[in-house]
């Protein structure tokens, strides 16, 4: 629709509204005024406010139609009745016998209807929204910004040592420290983001329209705040956090929590009362189920093996052309460099010398599993590293093993 046919399609809703009664008039038009309030132009006004009364997701484009037939559809309603209609009226004859996506709608008074919907979405001890929020708010938040081209980011955050806070304090100073994280988280936070209780004692922030720079740079600063809370600063309670990005760290809803997750893990594996930003997502790199042997040292030893010879010498789980994974029972820091020297790659030739970063890490039953990024990889082993990989057979594309390396 043009401007003019869009502003036209608009006075004439707010026109629908304006004849309701009472209570719902005003809310639809504080609603409005919300909409209005954004700190940029909303390009999904007429999805949004369509969504208020049928809870159907439509896109822009979609609900453009449905209000221009909805509006249409009550001026034939006013001339059959002699009477103002309502937006109430209009939307649910079109959608039960205009166009039929309602099956059984049921009429209930709106601000009994958010109240009720309101607490279902709220967790009980903390006040925090609650895990059905969180999928609704996310999947939403998530589609409004793929579809608008915006960045997304989400933060993760744990309590440090949460349950030794319970073991010798007790639960109800644990509810206490929940309580008091989520008032705190609610402060630091803008009215357009989200505190949701993910689980337990972690928490997730959903950030529209933030990108990771702007994403850290409020984790951080509510790390560091909580250093002068009353109840934390005192009492020595810390939080560590992940932060994740949408499209740089991943692509989809289970993989941008993923990443978040893993980064948290890197916070708190690094020491605890820390934030950690998840890295790109490296999807460019093909991962491959490869067992090689590679012999493990720390730092970037990669001219001759070492005289105390490997911290480990391990079987690789995958591999490409971005880096390996593997497990041992050696503890590695992250972002430590390593030497990685595959001893089996071609048996007729020698050993291959590769420097890498320990990119992430995760807690095994014996050891620990590490996922290592090249940093130092000669050209003509890289060529036969390809060579290799292509020989397996598998489309970098369409293969995932593993953790992203």
């Amino acid at each position: 629709m043009e401007n003019v046919e869009t502003d036209r399609l608009r006075a004439s809703v707010l026109a629908l509204i304006a004849e309701e009664r009472g209570a719902d008039a005003d809310y639809y038009r504080s609603y409005i005024e919300e909409l209005e309030s954004e700190r940029t132009p909303l390009p999904g006004f007429f999805s949004s406010l369509l969504e208020t009364f049928v809870h159907l997701d439509f896109s822009e484009e979609e609900a453009l139609r449905h209000w221009a037939r909805i509006v249409e559809n009550s001026g034939s309603l006013r001339s059959k009745l002699g009477r103002p209609v309502g937006i109430h009226l209009a939307i649910v004859d079109y959608f039960t016998n205009v166009n039929p996506m309602l099956n059984a709608p049921m009429l209930v008074e709106i601000h009994v209807f958010k109240q009720t919907e309101r607490l279902a979405m709220i967790d009980g001890l903390t006040g925090a929204f609650n895990r059905r929020y969180l999928d609704i708010a996310l999947r939403k938040e998530f589609n409004r910004c793929e579809r608008y081209e915006k960045e997304l980011s989400i933060l993760l955050v744990d309590l440090d040592d949460f349950k030794s806070i319970n073991d010798t304090k007790g639960h109800q100073y644990g509810d206490r420290v929940l309580k008091e994280l989520t008032r705190y988280l609610k402060a630091c936070v803008r009215e357009e983001d989200a505190v949701c209780r993910y689980g337990g004692e972690e928490f997730l922030i959903i950030l529209p329209e933030t990108d990771a720079r702007g994403a850290m740079a409020l984790a951080e600063r509510i790390r560091a705040g909580a250093k002068s809370n009353a109840l934390f600063g005192e009492e020595g309670v810390t939080f560590s956090g992940g932060v994740a990005t949408y499209p740089e760290s991943a692509k989809d809803i289970p993989m941008l929590v993923r990443a978040a997750d893993r980064a948290l893990y890197q916070s708190k594996f690094a020491g605890k009362d820390r934030i950690t930003l998840a890295d790109p997502e490296r999807r460019r790199y093909g991962r491959y189920p490869r067992a090689w042997t590679i012999e493990v040292m720390p730092g970037a030893k990669n001219e001759s093996p070492s005289p105390e010879g490997p911290v480990a010498s391990v079987l690789t789980q995958n591999v490409s052309l971005g880096g390996v994974q593997f497990a041992c029972a050696e503890k590695f820091g992250i972002d430590a460099e390593v030497s990685i020297r595959f001893t089996d790659i071609d048996k007729a030739k020698e050993p291959v010398n590769a420097v890498g970063r320990i990119s992430w890490v995760k807690r095994a039953r014996r050891g620990y599993v590490y996922g290592v990024s090249f940093s130092d990889l000669p050209e003509f082993f890289e060529e036969r590293l390809h060579r290799e990989l292509v020989a397996i057979g598998t489309a970098a594309t369409e293969v995932e093993f593993g953790d992203d390396i």
